[in-house]
C-alpha cells in the first residue's frame, strides 16, 4: 500500500522566521535593483575612454627638436551662423561646484600659471600637431585638462601625445610628461561637423623623472555650472600668424558671454589668439582663489576676434571624476 505523503508543519516561530526572511530578501531586491539601475546610468557612460598603445620612451623618442618646431597648429574654425544663437547669461548654478587648486611641491609664485603648458601630437595621418593644456588638481595627479579635438582627431584617436608644461622657446623647467590614457565624452566621438559644444578631452600622463605631473608643477582648481557674466583670464601657446607658438600668451579680463550651440551651451570672449592655443585654460576668480572654467577650443565669423569655449558643465565633471580615476 502506497505510502501518502506528509506535508510538514512548521511551529508558528518558524512561520515568523521565515516571513522575515522574505521580507529581508525581498528588500535585497530592490536595493540590487536600484545599485544596477545606478551602475548602468553612472557618468561612466558619458565618457569614452583610449589606453595609449606608445610607450613614454616612444613618444619622447619622437619629438626631437625639429619635430616639435615643425608641428602645426590644431586649429577649429565654425564659420556656420546658422548654429549659433545668443544665449541668456543667467546659468542655473543648482550644480555648482568648484574645488580648490593645489601649488607645486617647490611653492612657484606663478601658481596657477605654473600649470599651463604646450602640447604636441602626431594625428592619424601621421602630421605633428601642437595645442595647449593645463594640469589640474586630482586624486592621481597626473590629469591634463584640454580640448577634444586635440585628443581625438578627425575620427581617430591621436598618438605620441606628451604635454610639456611651462614651455619656452623650445625649452621647459621640468621636462614632459607623456600620455598613457586619453579621454573625451561620448558625444564628441559622435559629434556632428560644427558641433563643439562639447569638444572637451583630459590626458592621463606617466611621472617622468621628476614625478607626477601636479606634485612638480602644481594642480589648477576646477569649476563647473557657473554663471559666465563674469571677467576670464585665458591663456595658450597660439602658434599661427601672428604667433608663432614658442612664448605662452594671454587675454585677461575678459568678459563672458553665453551661446546657444548645436543644442549645447559655449561661452565666447574677446580674444585674439589663434590655432595652437587650443586646450589652453580659462580661468575665474572666485574669492582670492583661480579656477579652470573653459579652455581656448574655437573661432567663429559670427564673433569675429573673439575666442570661444564649451561651457563646463556636467558632462565636463563627469570627464574629469573618470580621468582622476584612471
Amino acid at each position: 500500500m502506497p505510502r501518502q505523503k506528509r506535508l510538514i508543519q512548521l511551529p508558528l516561530i518558524g512561520k515568523i522566521f521565515l516571513c522575515a526572511l522574505a521580507i529581508v530578501y525581498s528588500a535585497y531586491l530592490v536595493t540590487l535593483t536600484n545599485f544596477l539601475h545606478v551602475s548602468v546610468t553612472m557618468p561612466w557612460d558619458t565618457v569614452v575612454e583610449h589606453a595609449v598603445e606608445t610607450s613614454p620612451t616612444m613618444a619622447f623618442q619622437h619629438w626631437t627638436t625639429a619635430n616639435m618646431r615643425t608641428a602645426i597648429n590644431a586649429d577649429e574654425a565654425v564659420h556656420n551662423l546658422a548654429g549659433f544663437t545668443r544665449g541668456s547669461s543667467d546659468v542655473s548654478q543648482a550644480q555648482a561646484a568648484q574645488q580648490q587648486g593645489t601649488p607645486p611641491r617647490n611653492g612657484d609664485s606663478t601658481f596657477p600659471l605654473s600649470t599651463v603648458g604646450k602640447i604636441f601630437f602626431t594625428n592619424d595621418s601621421g602630421q605633428n600637431m601642437v595645442c595647449s593644456g593645463t594640469a589640474i588638481v586630482s586624486a592621481n595627479q597626473s590629469v591634463v585638462d584640454s580640448a577634444g579635438h586635440c585628443l581625438y582627431w578627425s575620427g581617430a584617436w591621436v598618438k605620441n601625445l606628451i604635454f610639456c608644461p611651462q614651455y619656452k622657446n623650445g625649452t621647459t623647467p621640468y621636462g614632459c610628461w607623456a600620455a598613457r590614457e586619453l579621454e573625451v565624452p561620448a558625444d564628441w566621438i559622435n559629434a556632428q561637423p560644427n558641433d563643439l559644444h562639447h569638444d572637451m578631452g583630459m590626458a592621463i600622463v606617466s611621472p617622468n623623472d621628476e614625478g607626477t605631473l601636479t606634485d612638480v608643477v602644481g594642480g589648477a582648481g576646477w569649476a563647473y555650472n557657473q554663471p559666465v557674466n563674469r571677467p576670464f583670464y585665458a591663456y595658450g601657446y597660439p602658434a599661427a600668424y601672428p604667433f608663432d607658438g614658442q612664448t605662452r600668451k594671454s587675454c585677461e579680463n575678459a568678459s563672458g558671454n553665453t551661446w546657444q550651440h548645436a543644442g549645447g551651451k559655449v561661452v565666447s570672449i574677446r580674444c585674439d589668439m589663434t590655432g595652437g592655443s587650443s586646450g589652453g585654460p580659462w580661468f575665474i576668480k572666485i574669492g582670492d582663489q583661480w579656477y579652470l572654467n573653459g579652455h581656448n577650443d574655437f573661432t567663429s565669423s559670427i564673433q569675429p576676434g573673439h575666442m570661444f569655449s564649451p561651457y563646463y558643465d556636467n558632462t565636463w565633471h563627469d570627464l574629469y571624476e573618470k580621468a582622476q580615476d584612471s
